[in-house]
């Protein structure tokens, strides 16, 4: 490898780690409490709904959270002076995007087609694949957010375990119900661990 070949790759490499950084400071513990804040706000009013009527209050939740996010992303991209459709936004979102689509798609299918417990259903199919696509996004993203990766796939394994073997699941999920175990999750897990950003003095660095 030629000398000028060297620094165009070290260049290419400079480049690769400022837009992992860009990205994931747009990914803020602000961000996390909106959709925390969010999740229990749709967790109320879905309460006591059914099939479409709760998932649509859930995907109303989802689309107020995105917008936030975009917005942050805009923000975070304008102040720093760079392109928000960046290559390291490119990358991390191919892939978050296939277990989000994928996870998104099977849930609507069960509220569709109304199965026995389609709400809890669904609920832990989202719950697993966004856990999913946290995990296929960790080498972009501070080392909190793949314990947060985690704790959704293992929580979204147990319910929907829970339901595929129980007849009638856990006391827990009963106790709960969707609406409950959702906000539990994305309600829950995101106001902790945006409360432990917001609350940090430096966030973590991007794994590795």
């Amino acid at each position: 490898m030629t000398t000028h070949e060297e620094a165009a790759e070290q260049l290419r490499a400079i480049r690769t780690m400022m837009e992992r950084a860009t990205i994931f400071r747009a990914l803020s513990g602000e961000a996390a409490l909106m959709g925390g804040a969010a999740s229990l706000a749709a967790g109320w009013l879905s309460d006591g709904k059914h099939r479409w009527q709760w998932g649509s209050v859930w995907l109303i939740g989802l689309v107020v959270v995105l917008a936030f996010g975009t917005w942050q992303f805009f923000r975070t991209a304008r102040t720093a002076k760079r392109t928000m459709w960046n290559h390291g936004l490119k990358v991390a979102l191919r892939g978050a995007l296939p277990s989000l689509i994928a996870g998104g798609f099977l849930g609507l299918l069960f509220l569709k087609y109304g199965l026995k417990d389609a709400e809890f259903l669904a609920g832990s199919l989202w719950i697993l694949h966004y856990g999913l696509a946290l995990l296929a996004i960790r080498e972009f993203a501070p080392k909190s957010m793949a314990w947060l990766g985690i704790a959704f796939v293992v929580t979204g394994i147990a319910a929907f375990a829970s339901m595929t073997f129980f007849q009638a699941g856990t006391p827990l999920l009963a106790k709960l119900g969707p609406s409950g175990l959702m906000a539990a999750t994305f309600g829950g897990f995101h106001l902790a661990y945006g409360a432990a950003i917001v609350t940090t003095s430096r966030r973590e660095p991007a794994a590795e």
